[in-house]
């Protein structure tokens, strides 16, 4: 029989990967605690949103187990539930939808629907991006790790800055509607492409390091790839459902994307996606969507009950934690060590001048019970929407701390 760290490095990530041995035993909302009594708290966790133990989402899934797992007539009562729940939320803003099994397939199928409904070829997105790790997906994403070493990447895909603003030498003169990156982003296209542009994908703040552009930016690209004949293609895989404090980012952008992209989230660890449209394609470029099995009849009744327990008070809670988090962390902007604090709902990032000093604060953070995410400089916190003030005022308490010490 193997033994525990043979059966770990049988996992073919685990080179690369810190699993974690702590023995934990039980778990209610954020919060853990293991065989010996001692507590940890998760900061960084992006699709089990509801938290350990949900007692409504568990009642949810087992009415859901004991009803039909496999749908016939195409059309179970949780997908009839959870198309009324997008709806009403979109406000109407959609003609259509579809569901898929992952992030990626929904991003892979956006683009491909942008293709085919403007005969054109060509990709803009954004460096620093995340979209995926299938070939079209990791190919538009902006993170190195996603496409190194992997082959040549697929024709028409432009990468051009996102606007980082705690990194821009520039960001003084974005006044008046006017951005140093997006003039950037309009010569790119006018002088690197063949000008033949089907669409912008786009993040409404970057799921890597939590980066969020000044106010108008998104207006203004928007109306930008409106006047080049672009789709808006806005991937919310990591920031729907609540994430910033919204059902979605959209309409605090002030835009109505062609696609909106969901994922991560939705499902509350279940795996589905979906896919919104504008405007409907033409009905010859539907069958290739056919197939999968994004509408099955728990990942549907999963999703659904996100949107309920949102409208039954957690948007609401979501929004005064978030304020709680944001306003517990703003000691850190007076440090010497943090280059920025960035927060939108329960989605932050602590950013720090120095590598060494970020890692040093990750691996203080972790020995002292807090789950956190560390993408370059940044300590990075998605919590789970359930987290409680106090919770995240501990946090707060800790992180300034071990900054201040460092």
């Amino acid at each position: 029989m193997k033994t525990i760290q043979e059966i770990i490095d049988y996992d073919l990530l685990a080179p690369v990967s810190n699993f974690n041995r702590r023995e934990l035993v039980s778990s209610t909302g954020a919060a853990y605690t293991d065989r010996e009594g001692n507590e940890y708290i998760d900061l960084n966790e992006m699709c089990i949103v509801l938290g350990q133990k949900n007692q409504g989402f568990s009642s949810a899934m087992k009415q859901a187990l004991d009803g039909f797992t496999n749908h016939k007539t195409g059309f179970s009562s949780a997908k009839e539930d959870l198309y009324r729940c997008l709806d009403k939320t979109t406000k109407g803003n959609f003609k259509a939808v579809h569901l898929m099994t992952s992030g990626s397939e929904a991003i892979e199928w956006a683009v491909t629907l942008a293709k085919k409904m403007t005969g054109r070829s060509e990709i803009i997105s954004f460096w620093n991006s995340i979209h995926g790790r299938t070939y079209l997906s990791r190919s538009m994403s902006g993170l190195p790790r996603r496409k190194a070493g992997l082959g040549a990447l697929p024709p028409g895909v432009v990468l051009t800055p996102y606007p980082r603003c705690a990194h821009c030498e520039q960001k003084e003169k974005c006044t008046g509607g006017c951005y140093p990156c997006l003039e950037f982003t309009k010569q790119q296209y006018r002088y690197g492409t063949a000008q033949d542009g089907a669409c912008v994908i786009i993040e409404p703040f970057q799921g890597a390091c939590i980066d969020i552009p000044e106010p108008g930016y998104f207006q203004a690209l928007y109306k930008w790839a409106k006047e080049q004949g672009m789709l808006f293609i806005l991937d919310e895989n990591q920031s729907c459902c609540g994430r910033a404090g919204d059902y979605y980012n959209f309409e605090r952008l002030g835009i109505v994307p062609d696609i909106l992209v969901l994922g991560k989230g939705l499902g509350n660890g279940f795996h589905i996606s979906a896919i919104l449209l504008k405007e409907l394609p033409e009905k010859e470029v539907l069958p290739s969507l056919a197939g999968g099995v994004g509408d099955d009849t728990l990942c549907c009744a999963a999703a659904a009950q996100v949107f309920h327990q949102l409208e039954d008070g957690l948007l609401e809670h979501i929004n005064k934690v978030g304020a709680v988090m944001k306003e517990s962390l703003l000691p850190l902007k007076n440090s010497d060590r943090v280059l920025d604090v960035r927060t939108i709902g329960l989605a932050g990032a602590i950013e720090y001048k120095k590598a060494d000093d970020c890692t040093a604060v990750y691996k203080a953070l972790s020995s002292e019970g807090f789950f956190v995410g560390h993408v370059e400089n940044c300590i990075t916190l998605k919590p789970p929407y359930v987290i409680t003030a106090d919770q995240l005022q501990r946090f707060a308490q800790a992180v300034i701390r071990i900054t201040d010490q460092l």
